[in-house]
């Protein structure tokens, strides 16, 4: 959604959604601003989700946000013209705190407009390893032993059992991230640093692997562009070439 193209959804509330004394309409619908609307700022300037509620006036519709200042963001004829005219303000509103913050950074503390360095998790795993099995741990629940039961399946699929805790069986947990340098990228969920080697850090304690993001390069391998000559696909954090696997190149972290 950028500024209003697409109506959002919406749900009806009645009287007893607002005290008396809040200036909102008795009946209404609640709608949701996304903390990442609009999609041309940042990421790192993105805010938590705003609940809004449109109602009727004596004059026809009226907008305001149901948590924060309850201020008006937008009046109109219709709902779709009110809602419409909210978004346009909050867009408004939010790129220029987002200039206020760049600005800040570069004027003021002397750092880039954005973060340079971002570290985003792609996936994580679980695997329950036993003496006569290995597999992907799906939930925990107590069991009627007070020892832990790991409903778990087979790294190849199949149905669903049950391994239960005992000295023989261990939990190998695996997070498999991206590490982003200004690579024109903008993840919204992410850890964003101002210095390389403190991305790093977090990579080496926080991830188990994590592969650095190839939008830069995308048709050299980032590790080995031209190893030897040997032309390939690129890398990614997913699946590495075949030329980085046999010499055993290794990702970040």
């Amino acid at each position: 959604m950028d500024d209003f193209t697409t109506e959002p959804a919406y749900e009806m509330y009645g009287p007893d959604r607002f005290p008396v004394h809040l200036p909102f309409g008795r009946n209404g619908y609640l709608f949701t601003v996304p903390g990442s609307f609009p999609e041309d700022t940042p990421a790192h300037t993105n805010v938590t989700n705003w609940e809004m509620a449109v109602y009727r006036t004596e004059d026809g519709w009226e907008v305001r946000d149901a948590d924060g200042e309850r201020r008006v963001w937008g009046t109109g004829g219709s709902r779709r013209t009110a809602v419409g005219l909210a978004f346009q303000e909050i867009a408004r509103k939010r790129r220029e705190r987002a200039a206020d913050i760049a600005d800040k950074r570069v004027n003021v503390l002397g750092l880039e407009a954005v973060p340079p360095y971002a570290v985003e998790v792609t996936g994580s795993i679980t695997l329950v390893v036993a003496p006569t099995a290995i597999a992907i741990l799906r939930s925990t629940e107590p069991g009627e032993d007070g020892r832990p039961h790991f409903h778990v399946t087979d790294v190849d699929g199949g149905d669903p059992y049950v391994i239960r805790q005992d000295r023989t069986v261990t939990l190998r947990h695996t997070t498999i991230g991206v590490l982003h340098d200004r690579c024109g990228c903008d993840p919204e969920d992410a850890t964003r640093f101002e210095e390389e080697q403190q991305a790093l850090i977090f990579v080496r304690h926080a991830l188990t692997e994590c592969w650095p993001c190839p939008a830069l390069h995308p048709t050299d391998c980032l590790h080995c562009a031209d190893f030897d000559g040997r032309p390939h696909y690129a890398c990614t954090y997913k699946e590495p070439c075949t030329v980085c696997t046999e010499d055993g190149i290794k990702p970040v972290g």
